[in-house]
């Protein structure tokens, strides 16, 4: 068996979404207020951590609400109460399930990754570029009023023969397949 997290819709009952480690053929719908059915689940597991709860979180505005949970001949019924009485949600409940395990055979094979060396590349650039940017910016104003140390000074123009660098690796031979990326300033 598999855990999967379902939330559904107080108003109507309606599966908003699921996270399922195994099978996703679940349902739910609103049988009467504030009384919830889930169909295809193996019953509830515990919410994580295991010590705030059995199985099921309520948005914090309706927290004070009362919830009675039953597992009876493959149908989950998630009964809400509140001040006494049948309660439909105005949000949303999240359960905690178990759902079947989806056999191997049916897992889909996902295909390969392809990354375009192109667009690795340009963005690495711009990534590297707005780092080159954000140490060149104080020392530029430093020296643009007169307060720069020669330490400031030397390190402004380390960065910017840096990014003179980084603007000139298109140029390179092996580019974008093989990059020699410069070394940035200490």
């Amino acid at each position: 068996m598999a855990r999967a997290a379902i939330n559904i819709v107080g108003e109507t009952g309606a599966l908003f979404d699921i996270t399922s480690l195994g099978g996703k053929d679940i349902d739910s719908y609103r049988s009467g207020v504030g009384v919830y059915c889930v169909t295809g689940t193996q019953g509830m597991v515990p919410f994580p951590p295991v010590d705030q709860g059995w199985g099921y979180s309520l948005h914090p505005s309706e927290n004070t609400a009362k919830v009675e949970i039953t597992f009876v001949d493959d149908l989950l019924t998630v009964a809400v109460t509140m001040d006494g009485g049948p309660y439909d949600l105005k949000t949303m409940i999240t359960l905690h399930i178990l759902v079947p395990d989806i056999p191997l055979e049916q897992v889909p094979e996902l295909p390969p990754i392809v990354v375009d060396p192109l667009e690795s590349a340009q963005a690495e650039i711009i990534r590297l570029r707005a780092v080159a940017d954000y140490a060149v910016a104080p020392l530029q104003d430093a020296v643009d009023v007169d307060e720069a140390t020669e330490a400031e000074v030397a390190s402004l123009k380390a960065w910017k023969k840096y990014r003179v660098a980084l603007s000139r690796v298109p140029d390179q031979e092996q580019y974008p397949d093989a990059v020699e990326w410069p070394i940035a300033p200490a």
